[in-house]
């Protein structure tokens, strides 16, 4: 799927889950009316509040994109590639889904060196990992040489020639997301800024409805 497509996904999602946040909000806010028995609280806007995030978010996505691209050298949000750098020439990708990996010479990718890779462990002398036809291979940088077909105990046997031990393979997938977790976590946090701080207003103001009667300000603040 391309960037377009996952992006028009997203925003249907994203004004189904609005929609379902909205119409919550309403409801407590009924509640809570009911509780303090008011009647003459409009509180309609609070069901339109999380809807006209809409902008906000999507310029987060776009802002981000850059950010990914050109800051912390990472994939963008909503692409349909995963790539894994290993070495400032050779890079690890997956087209589609991050089930099966191509080790490529470069970040842009060419001809795959070795292909459907389906656990890895990197070192800084050598690539070691397994296909999903449990065949085990060593890519060595300072050679480009690569030893393919090989048996569990033969991997284990070939690493030990030039490694203290066989690093622990994984997925490569699980590899990507611990290199950019942080980074993302602190992303998510920062893009929660803004909605958190209106949603703080529009709980403040409905809060001063209840007690005051105010009719007005809950429009205002939405």
């Amino acid at each position: 799927m391309g960037p377009l497509f996952q992006l028009i996904i997203v925003g249907i999602l994203y004004f189904l889950v609005a929609s379902i946040i909205g119409l919550a909000l309403m409801l407590i806010a009924r509640l809570i009316m009911l509780l303090k028995k008011k009647t003459d609280i409009t509180v309609n806007q609070l069901f339109w509040f999380p809807l006209k995030l809409a902008p906000y978010f999507l310029l987060a996505v776009i802002v981000n994109a850059l950010v990914c691209q050109f800051v912390r050298d990472v994939d963008p949000p909503l692409t349909d590639y995963w790539s894994l750098p290993i070495n400032d020439g050779l890079t690890m990708g997956a087209i589609d889904i991050p089930d099966k990996w191509y080790l490529w010479p470069t970040r842009e990718g060419g001809e795959a060196i070795i292909s459907n890779i389906v656990l890895v462990g990197i070192t800084d002398k050598a690539l070691y990992g397994s296909t999903e036809s449990d065949d085990y291979f060593i890519y060595r940088y300072d050679s480009n040489q690569q030893v393919v077909n090989l048996s569990k105990d033969e991997l284990e046997i070939e690493a030990n020639k030039t490694e203290d031990s066989l690093p622990t393979l994984k997925r490569p997938s699980d590899l990507y997301y611990d290199d950019r977790d942080f980074g993302d976590l602190i992303t998510f946090l920062l893009i929660l800024i803004y909605p958190l701080y209106r949603f703080y207003n529009v709980s403040s103001t409905f809060w001063s409805l209840v007690s005051k009667k105010n009719s007005e300000l809950l429009s205002t603040a939405t």
